[in-house]
């Protein structure tokens, strides 16, 4: 008897291990197949959107001639983007949850791409400074809510690259977008309209075939994908079941255990962009100063490499941190951050344009690679059922400052004649997220996956 017990145990062991071993398999192929079913989309949407936020910057070499802008005023119009994607932040993360993935991030693409098609129709600066602030309306509700959307189709040891794909965008979109918007503003007039008032018409039309397709091809929850088996389905749900932080964590949200949580997060993601904004929007106007023959689309490529690198850096230093895990040391976040800070330094020392110029390319490159490991990290913190209100939170201090940055670059551009001074404040906000990065919250512990009970087995009589 003893015999058929121990060989009834032995026989349920095996069947569990192989039931285990056919979830998993089936849970890596749902990320697979979630993957390459929504990523491509994610990414190409990015594009648009960062192309369409920062196009201004290649814009502003005929534009600020045309309209009579100053720096001050270019910065002010540059930033003032982030007063109106801040306004409307928080409440177009609550929208995402009552109206759902597909129908919201498809609006919200829709709307960007007619506000950003306004501006090829501005005249003076405060016709350019409400167009922008449209604009920042418009595009409030995507980036957090694609990152609460990633969140919940990516378990956590696979988001980081997830996200690493997603944000692999800025870059990608500056890399290839700012020398296509300068040859488009060197040769893209028609109906009348000069290069820059064209670009922004051209540029702004794939957003609104895009915000259609999406309304199609995003699922809001993997219970509604059919491309996904019934298996496939299951087992992804289980993972980011495990995934879920400990009950008392979601019930302190959003009190002020939360907001000591996201405060961390809120002051390293402002720094970092503070500096980014800032050299998104007067990078090419800064290069024109460096090399003064290059003309509009030269310099336009010139500043892509910037984006070129990051994009490289963002890809290696993203497959370092999965192999690290989400869990491990903030210095994930921190070290990139700590070389964008001396490179930014080394620029404002430097007398030499070609060393200027790598000087900016390592500090966009570190500033950049630090995003996946930073998002992932953020979202694993601040988990639970108002994680797209939290997440919405840290972007729009995020917002603020990249307000604060391009606006403050053009206040010390006009007032002392060049940039050195501002390298010196790009300088001094890395260093600020560098620091604090090292003592950001650490992912709480998963909850342990659940096990089906073993089947007892009978005895027989006797």
């Amino acid at each position: 008897m003893t015999a058929e017990v121990g060989a009834g145990a032995g026989g349920a062991e095996a069947t569990c291990g192989t039931a285990g071993r056919h979830t998993d398999e089936a849970g890596e192929g749902a990320v697979r197949t979630v993957a390459r079913r929504l990523l491509p989309l994610l990414f190409v949407l990015y594009v648009v959107n960062f192309l369409d936020r920062a196009n201004i910057g290649v814009a502003a070499l005929a534009m600020n001639t045309e309209l009579h802008l100053s720096a001050t005023a270019y910065g002010t119009a540059a930033g003032i983007f982030f007063l109106g994607y801040v306004l409307f932040h928080i409440p177009a993360a609550v929208a995402l949850g009552r109206f759902g993935a597909r129908r919201w991030l498809s609006g919200v693409v829709i709307a960007w791409g007619l506000c950003s098609a306004t501006t090829a129709f501005v005249t003076e600066a405060h016709s350019l400074y409400a167009a922008r602030f449209l604009l920042g309306l418009a595009e409030a509700g995507f980036f957090p809510g694609v990152v609460a959307y990633l969140a919940a189709w990516f378990p956590s040891r696979q988001r980081t690259r997830a996200l690493a794909v997603f944000l692999l965008a800025i870059p990608l979109s500056t890399a290839i977008g700012l020398p296509a918007s300068g040859l488009l503003v060197e040769h893209s007039g028609f109906l009348g309209l000069s290069g820059w008032r064209s670009m922004f018409l051209i540029e702004a039309a794939p957003a609104v075939v895009l915000g259609i397709a999406a309304l199609r091809l995003l699922p809001d929850t993997p219970r509604q994908a059919t491309w996904l088996t019934a298996a496939q389905r299951d087992a992804l749900e289980a993972q980011l079941a495990q995934d879920a932080p400990p009950p008392s964590a979601g019930r302190a949200a959003p009190g002020r255990a939360a907001l000591g949580r996201a405060t961390p997060f809120a002051v390293v993601h402002a720094g970092a962009c503070f500096a980014l904004y800032s050299l998104h929007f007067f990078l090419p106007q800064a290069l024109g100063v460096l090399f003064p023959g290059a003309g509009t689309s030269g310099v336009s490529a010139l500043a892509a490499l910037p984006s070129v690198a990051a994009a490289l850096a963002m890809l290696g230093w993203s497959r370092y941190s999965d192999r690290a895990g989400p869990r491990t040391g903030a210095s994930l976040i921190a070290v990139p951050l700590a070389i964008a800070t001396l490179a930014a330094v080394l620029a404002a020392l430097s007398d030499l344009p070609v060393l200027t110029l790598a000087a900016l390319v390592v500090t966009v490159a570190g500033s950049v690679a630090a995003g996946p490991a930073f998002w992932s990290r953020c979202t694993g913190v601040l988990a639970g059922r108002h994680a797209a209100t939290g997440i919405a939170g840290v972007n729009a201090v995020g917002s603020l400052a990249s307000f604060a940055g391009p606006s403050l670059t053009g206040h010390l551009t006009d007032a002392t004649g060049g940039y050195r001074a501002v390298y010196v404040v790009l300088a001094g906000a890395l260093a600020v997220s560098s620091a604090v990065a090292l003592r950001l919250p650490a992912v709480p512990a998963a909850s342990p996956a659940p096990h089906p009970p073993a089947p007892v087995p009978r005895r027989r009589p006797g």
